[in-house]
């Protein structure tokens, strides 16, 4: 047995998304780290040995969508890979290499891949010294001693080795008044889940279960209890086990059970089940799943413990480094073993139940708190993990939202080292610090923006070739979505735009405090003439899902009269104050519910401007998948000005956050920042549209965001006067790209010309930062540039 002692700044422990993002964020900003994984693949659950596909908050909330680190690959992966998000069990061998890749080519990380942490050493203060680990089948033991350590196993068992105090299980609805706790506290956690694939081989083929799979007979199992299948071609993450096995000790029994069930219940669909053989005849077992995905085991004490309530709440933390926005999601205890599966799709996925309204929160921040070990003074964590009650960890135990806050710890991590702090310094003395290196980074942090004192873009001003005005779209505005479409998978509702429920589309205005009125695309359904109440609000973001928002600003009736698609007008005239309309913000226009009224989607997204449905009294949410319904303004908005790209948001929030040019005039066009004096410019940073309206699971093989730039250059103006080209890039579909130059360059002004874009008639930028020095961190799939 060979024995090999190693030392690093940083040592992260766990593979998966938190892991990997801890990891590479860590090295990127300049400590000696090493990743330790279990498996010989990265990925964790996502990998193509689980197959879970990542979620996080943009399943429910439009533009929501996780960026930094797991945007990075999650946008190699789509762009790259040939196969078609179904199911979980789907994943293909492209993410495993993806993420391989991303970590072999980030230097200074060491990856020591099917290794084992076996044991945990502390010194006289309780923090860890070194961790010994285990290479599998190569006779090898390694000793790693470090600075900081970051558990990322999922199961904690680092800070669980090192004597940091633990949790498992759920906590009584006592403890902290949460909505989804129960009454009664309980030892019980969620259970893991094995999947499988199939393939359609195009004739009639035969599947016999061994004797000994379970065997499944009755349908109410799947049809009263909320296990009917999505697909047949992958699945099913409600093949589910937990107690009464224990999810860390008895994984090997629970692996062993969950490949009893996968097959008993491929058995009933094939074999047996009215609804589904007839379509399982061609499809065969094509991969079985022999590595459960697991959900929960131990919650480890932190600095603090945050709750159901503040994420409800929508929490502004001081410390916040992530954020989150899935709902809360807790499966039944027992998974097949008890009557239903996890509640909402028990009640058929139904986003209007009161279940599943009330379990539709964010997005909310995160707190780096939650993220620092209680009792290990050099250890943080990140993933499943962390300090949170059950509850909670309903919501954020979900992959991308984990991968944000990896992220957060690495970059943590490194900035202790770089700067001689403890962990729990940076929460006290240099969170702001670190803030702005994640936002730097690419992560959005809801309540924080970019207010760098060394980005020179703040200090310049902005001007553009041209820039769109919103006017509106229709029912038949032009797609350019580049097969993205209307996103119809779970949890998208509704389907069309009939007012079954208060119905509301979000405005962009911009600066000129002036709105005549508004037009609805509206129809009848009915042969009698229709009427529906309409309010006009203020709101303070895109995810203002309050149905009362304070005062309207003007409420009115319009009238319906026609079968065929008829604009409707609002004219607001001397309605409303034009000192309470906001500057760069929103309003909210929403109809009262009228089923004999169909409100009309549009043929595309309006950037920025999206729509809601009443889901629950008083509160609403996203309208399928990110949907525009048909509105003019009049005048013209200016909502995407050439000042968003300095305005410190990189996404629609609280405004659109966009430079948008003029659709109507040809590419190319540009975006200028002046400086009074020269500036020494280092490093460009773009941060361009694209990859945050919906959820990973709705784009398609081989999809480049039409929003995002393919072709452009870099211009500056040198002190001379004369335009010169720094860099010129082609086939661009990543939205952050950062330009390191050779030499400095002096410059009175910095041009971004976009020539090309993957399919939107607009060019669009949400920031452009420029330094002396360098400080951003280059993306792992940045565009090659000459």
């Amino acid at each position: 047995m060979n024995y090999e002692e190693k030392t690093y700044d940083v040592v992260v422990v766990g593979g998966g998304l938190a892991g990997v993002s801890a990891a590479i964020a860590s090295a990127r900003h300049g400590a000696a780290t090493c990743l330790i994984q279990d498996r010989p693949v990265l990925g964790g659950n996502s990998s193509s040995e689980v197959r879970v596909t990542p979620h996080g908050a943009a399943a429910f909330h439009g533009y929501a969508r996780e960026t930094g680190i797991v945007s990075e690959a999650l946008i190699e992966e789509r762009a790259t890979n040939h196969e078609r998000i179904t199911e979980n069990g789907w994943t293909n061998s492209v993410w495993d290499l993806t993420l391989y890749d991303m970590a072999v080519r980030t230097t200074g990380l060491d990856l020591m891949l099917n290794t084992t942490v076996e044991d945990v050493a502390v010194d006289a203060d309780n923090a860890i010294s070194s961790v010994d680990a285990r290479v599998g089948n190569a006779e090898k033991n390694y000793r790693l001693t470090a600075e900081i350590f970051i558990d990322s196993t999922g199961d904690g068992t680092v800070a669980a080795l090192a004597g940091n105090g633990w949790t498992s299980g759920t906590e009584s609805h006592e403890a902290f008044g949460e909505p989804h706790a129960p009454e009664e506290a309980s030892p019980d956690v969620m259970g893991s889940s094995l999947h499988f694939k199939t393939v359609d081989t195009g004739q009639e083929i035969e599947f016999h279960a061994p004797d000994w799979a379970v065997k499944y007979e009755d349908p109410r199992f799947f049809y009263e209890g909320g296990r009917v299948p999505k697909t047949l071609e992958s699945g099913y993450w409600w093949i589910e086990l937990g107690p009464p096995f224990d999810t860390i000790h008895d994984n090997e029994t629970i692996r062993h059970e969950l490949t009893r069930h996968v097959l008993g219940i491929w058995d009933y669909i094939k074999n047996r089940d009215e609804t589904w053989r007839e379509k399982a005849k061609t499809l065969a077992l094509d991969w079985v799943g022999q590595v459960p995905g697991k959900r929960e085991s131990r919650r480890l004490h932190g600095r603090s413990l945050v709750n159901e309530n503040e994420f409800l709440e929508r929490k502004a933390f001081d410390d916040e480094v992530a954020f989150g926005g899935w709902y809360v999601d807790l499966h039944t205890l027992g998974g097949l073993l008890a009557d239903t599966s996890e509640p909402l799709n028990a009640r058929e996925l139904d986003p209007t139940s009161q279940y599943g309204a009330s379990t539709n929160i964010g997005p909310f921040g995160i707190p780096l708190s939650i993220l620092i070990a209680g009792q290990v003074p050099n250890l943080l964590m990140a993933g499943r993990n962390v300090s949170a009650t059950h509850a909670a960890m309903g919501s954020i135990r979900v992959m991308s939202t984990c991968a944000l806050m990896g992220q957060a710890t690495g970059t943590a991590a490194a900035l202790a080292h770089a700067t001689g702090s403890s962990v729990n310094e940076i929460v006290e003395e240099r969170i702001v610090e670190l803030q702005q290196e994640l936002l730097r980074d690419g992560v959005f942090l809801p309540n924080k923006k970019n207010e760098d004192p060394k980005d020179l873009a703040l200090q310049a001003t902005p001007s553009a070739s041209s820039e769109e005005a919103l006017q509106g779209v229709g029912p038949s505005s032009a797609d350019w979505l580049n097969n993205l479409g209307q996103w119809t998978d779970h949890p998208v509702f509704p389907s069309t735009g009939r007012l079954e429920h208060r119905t509301a589309q979000w405005i962009a205005l911009g600066d000129q405090r002036d709105l005549e009125s508004i037009q609805l695309c509206l129809s009848k359904l009915s042969d009698e003439n229709q009427q529906v109440r309409a309010q006009l609000h203020t709101v303070e973001d895109i995810w203002d899902y309050r149905v009362e928002a304070g005062e309207p600003l003007a409420t009115t009736t319009l009238a319906v009269d026609s079968l065929e698609p008829t604009w409707v007008p609002w004219n607001l005239g001397q309605q409303i104050d034009a000192s309470a309309l906001p500057r760069h913000g929103y309003i909210r226009v929403s109809l009262e519910a009228n089923p004999a009224v169909e409100w009309h989607i549009a043929g595309t997204v309006q950037p920025g401007n999206i729509a809601t449905y009443e889901a629950s009294p008083g509160r609403y949410r996203r309208f399928g998948g990110g949907t525009t319904l048909s509105f003019m303004v009049d005048p013209p908005q200016r909502c995407y000005p050439a000042d968003n790209v300095i305005n410190g948001v990189t996404r629609p929030h609280r405004f659109t956050n966009a430079w948008r040019s003029d659709p109507v005039k040809p590419l190319p066009q540009s975006l200028t920042l002046s400086w009074e004096q020269p500036e020494t410019i280092s490093q460009v940073q773009l941060t361009f549209a694209g990859h945050l309206l919906r959820e990973y699971h709705a784009y398609p093989p081989q999809y480049r965001d039409p929003q995002t730039p393919r072709d452009y250059s870099l211009q500056v103006l040198e002190v001379s006067g004369e335009w010169k080209t720094i860099f010129s890039v082609t086939g661009n579909y990543t939205t952050r790209n950062v330009h390191t130059l050779e030499k400095p360059v002096r410059a009175t002004a910095l041009r971004t010309v976009v020539t090309a874009t993957n399919g939107d008639p607009s060019a669009s930028i949400y920031e452009i930062r420029c330094y002396t020095d360098t400080p951003c961190k280059q993306p792992s799939f940045n565009p090659q540039s000459t």
